[in-house]
């Protein structure tokens, strides 16, 4: 089959990860495989398996003006029929689907957020209504999602596909300069964004880092909130025991180094992060929110704790801070997540998708 997949950007984030997993297992699977990517002024921050044909595109947006975003669509509807598909899959992508529609090509739509907490206008939210209810299948990463659009919007067909953990490489992977030698870890990464939560997780370290003078949290990421987060780290007191570092390139390092990963999430799909984090043996403490509420078996591999309950969040950091035995055990039943999401369950579900959208 010729499959063209399309997203935003390569730049870092858990759906663009997945892409480059999904665009490498369909060529490995013998498909003809072209990814579109939309924004080209945002650098790779993944690199791309060489069986698939990569095409930059730069429209990121609507044009303005009157005809602008006719102009747009026109230049969708070239870019999608140069590659000649037999399907399109589009990972967060609304725009490209009307070029589909009109060029009479079967697509296939997957959110990887929770779709509740997505907000669009009025004129948008029709659209994307339309344009949803006349795609072969939208995917969608958990069950509480797939229960929500069936309920409110019964033609887009919703399917649960969960996104996959590979299992972690081995061999050595030295020590990064940023974690201090003899100290302790809770790592957390993502967007620093009020949907990650990270001010609920400062909230929790201060009433844990005077009892484990020896532990640090380290946040990894950056966004709009850095500046208000490092404030807040300064008025709780904790900004001796929190390190705020910028995104890493491969994380194997950093998670062959801590001890514990924390997710403090107000809303999710189903964290990247999290699968990858727990494929290296790590124990989890998070937030009971939509995704790791299937990723995470509480009291088996980590915890989960009530949206909010910052106080609980922090005893169960505790409790496994202070456990090492209990820590090595969640962190070997950790490791199964990788049987559980594994990388070829995910590409047979989208590739039977595919397989029934061409019939």
């Amino acid at each position: 089959m010729k499959i063209t997949c399309v997203i935003g950007t390569l730049g870092g984030g858990g759906a663009e990860r997945v892409m480059t997993y999904l665009c490498g297992g369909l060529a490995a699977r013998g498909h003809e495989v072209t990814l579109l990517t939309l924004d080209n002024s945002v650098p790779d921050f993944y690199s791309l398996d060489p069986q698939v044909k990569r095409v930059r595109l730069d429209i990121p947006s609507f044009k303005p003006g009157l005809f602008g975003p006719l102009v747009r669509l026109w230049q969708l509807m070239g870019a999608v029929r140069r590659t000649q598909p037999d399907v399109v899959i589009s990972f967060m992508t609304v725009s490209v689907l009307a070029a589909c529609f009109l060029l009479r090509v079967p697509y296939i739509y997957a959110d990887h957020l929770d779709v509740r907490f997505l907000s669009y206008s009025l004129k948008w939210r029709v659209l994307r209504n339309f344009l949803l209810g006349r795609a072969f299948r939208v995917a969608v990463l958990s069950e509480r999602d797939r229960k929500f659009i069936a309920l409110y919007h019964a033609k887009w067909k919703p399917v649960v596909i969960y996104n996959p953990a590979l299992p972690a490489p081995k061999g050595f992977f030295p020590r990064p300069d940023f974690l201090e030698e003899g100290k302790k870890y809770v790592l957390a990464v993502g967007r620093l964004v009020k949907q990650k939560g990270f001010d609920r997780l400062l909230e929790a370290w201060r009433r844990v880092c005077d009892d484990f003078p020896d532990w640090r949290l380290c946040i990894i990421g950056a966004g709009e909130e850095e500046a208000e987060l490092k404030g807040l780290a300064e008025t709780l007191d904790v900004q001796y025991s929190v390190q705020f570092v910028p995104p890493v390139q491969g994380l194997e390092g950093v998670y062959r180094h801590v001890q514990l990963y924390a997710m403090s999430s107000r809303a999710e799909g189903f964290p990247m992060v999290l699968l990858e984090a727990m494929s290296f043996g790590l124990p989890v403490v998070s937030f009971n929110c939509t995704g790791p509420d299937v990723i995470v078996r509480d009291g088996e591999d980590g915890f989960l704790v009530k949206q909010n309950y910052t106080d609980r969040l922090a005893s169960k950091m505790a409790e496994l801070m202070r456990d090492e035995e209990k820590r090595a055990r969640f962190g070997q039943n950790a490791q199964d997540v990788c049987k559980r999401f594994s990388l070829n369950k995910y590409l047979d579900a989208y590739e039977t998708l595919c397989k029934d959208a061409v019939k």
